[in-house]
């Protein structure tokens, strides 16, 4: 029996039957990226040990499929008997055993790196400091005790006990968790109080809002709007009714005759208040060619024409302070909430992200039980930054769901950020961060300019410029990998095998010449 196993492990038909189905499950694998997107598809295919109801095409089939996992080990254990087997411990076949230590150090570097890899981001505005990265795909239910001075207690509870609801216990925990509610993506709004109303854009990013008018006298903030529901209407009818707000939100587009324009609300004092303003977006605004129209010819019923704009704009309502409100669909969600910044707010479930340029934000409903009881349920959302508030026995703990968090025992701090454009161009030239490393534990303190093509290495992380957010804040790619030497060790010991054992049959076949 265990020489029946042991020529099956060493068998060459097995290679050849392992990199066959290896090759159908790329082939697989890499078709099904259209429809479950690249990450997913990655994980599903390559990061498993069995693939069930595979994508073919444009359907699941009923089948069952080895993943990445399960042959990677098997060719493992294949190579690894069959080299045990066949070993010959002679200077001859020392290229061959050199062939098979690189591939066995390729395929146990792959599993380490799965395994033990950490692929994540920095997010750091001038003149602040980080001491952690958030991760591109994982989230984390926070409790934080910041009664510390000099440093925060933080107990996590990961995003997968969540979602499978149910109470949640632990000794570390002051209290017990129920989670009533998870949402793997979502949305997440306020809702409008009673006297907000419809504003019946159909057209636009903004067709689906409520307005509350405000009076003239409410002081100005984030949230207090200008807008104006104008209609556009060409010589052939109506190109659609849209929803004009301020130019603290994206301007409005609307297309006419191979041509695009766009309209916004600019609060212009010295030109008497509100100005609608309509630009060839190709232009865009500030350009000689846009037209203002001032707020006191934003009546109700008012049809606004100016030489050179090929539209009528009628004005269907105007209101120089409001403020904006989401309308719920029929598939939104009001949960039962007491406590929280989020109390007064709907859900609206949205479907799970499939590309890497994007990322779901779940949401959860907790509830906090004490030993007397309920102390509250929250809605917590991974895309909102402020801290809730939770208190036990007369201690304040602050509550979170945020993107996992990786802390370092070092700190980063942002000094200047340079984005650089070629002179006459939007191309980007280069991009860098001037930034400080702080150590105490090391008694570190330097600075350490980071660019596109020449990362910061330290403490076995590296730290790459990828992008920015605005004109003052950074994004570092941090990437921690203990086998990332494994892929040029295990490539390096392959070619030297392959030279060695190339020159050695060159070097017998022109000694054979010689003598013949």
């Amino acid at each position: 029996m265990v020489n029946r196993i042991l020529k099956f492990f060493t068998s060459q038909r097995l290679t050849v039957v392992l990199l066959a189905v290896g090759t159908l499950l790329v082939f697989v694998g890499t078709l099904a990226q259209v429809h479950e997107g690249l990450y997913d598809a990655q994980v599903r295919y390559f990061k498993s040990w069995f693939v069930w109801r595979p994508t073919i095409g444009d359907a699941h089939w009923p089948i069952v499929l080895p993943g990445g996992y399960l042959l990677g080990t098997l060719l493992l254990l294949n190579l690894v008997s069959a080299h045990i087997k066949r070993f010959q411990l002679t200077w001859k076949k020392a290229p061959i055993h050199l062939i098979h230590g690189g591939l066995i150090i390729l395929l146990l570097g792959q599993l380490f790196t799965d395994a033990f890899s950490r692929n994540s981001a920095m997010r750091i505005p001038e003149g602040e400091a980080r001491n952690y990265s958030e991760d591109f795909r994982d989230n984390e239910l926070a409790l934080i005790d910041a009664s510390d001075l000099h440093s925060d207690r933080v107990i996590s509870i990961p995003e997968n006990l969540l979602e499978r609801k149910g109470e949640i216990e632990d000794s570390a925990l002051p209290v017990r968790f129920r989670v009533r509610e998870y949402w793997p993506n979502c949305d997440v709004q306020e809702l409008a109080p009673p006297q907000a109303v419809p504003a019946p854009a159909d057209h636009g990013a903004l067709t689906n809002m409520l307005v509350l008018p405000l009076p003239s006298t409410t002081p100005e903030s984030e949230r207090v709007h200008a807008a104006a529901l104008v209609e556009v209407v060409s010589d052939k009818g109506s190109l659609g009714k849209y929803l004009v707000v301020d130019r603290t939100m994206r301007p409005v587009l609307f297309g006419y005759k191979d041509s695009d324009w766009a309209m916004t609300i600019l609060f212009a004092p010295m030109l008497g208040g509100n100005q609608l303003v309509v630009a060839d977006a190709a232009r865009g605004f500030g350009d000689d060619s846009q037209m203002m129209f001032a707020e006191a010819e934003l009546t109700a019923g008012k049809e606004l024409k100016r030489t050179g704009m090929p539209v009528t704009l009628r004005i269907i309502n105007f209101w120089p302070k409001c403020m904006l409100y989401h309308k719920a669909s029929p598939m939104a969600v009001k949960p039962k909430l007491t406590q929280g910044a989020l109390a007064n707010s709907f859900v609206e479930p949205l479907q799970l992200e499939k590309d890497e340029d994007h990322r779901n934000l779940p949401a959860v409903v907790v509830e906090a039980l004490g030993p007397q009881g309920s102390l509250g349920t929250w809605l917590l959302w991974t895309d909102l930054e402020t801290h809730d508030t939770l208190s036990v026995a007369g201690k304040a703990y602050q509550l979170a769901f945020r993107f996992k968090r990786y802390y370092e025992p070092y700190s980063i701090g942002l000094l200047k950020f340079s984005h650089d454009i070629y002179k006459g161009t939007d191309t980007p030239k280069n991009f860098s961060s001037r930034i400080r490393l702080m150590n105490p534990e090391k008694h570190e303190d330097r600075e350490v300019l980071i660019k596109m093509n020449d990362p910061l290495r330290y403490a076995g992380t590296t730290f790459y410029q990828s992008g920015f957010f605005g004109e003052h804040v950074t994004i570092l790619q941090v990437v921690t990998n203990p086998s990332a030497v494994a892929p040029y060790l295990a490539c390096a010991m392959v070619a030297g095998g392959l030279i060695a054992q190339f020159m050695a049959h060159l070097i017998g076949f022109m000694k054979k010449q010689r003598a013949a």
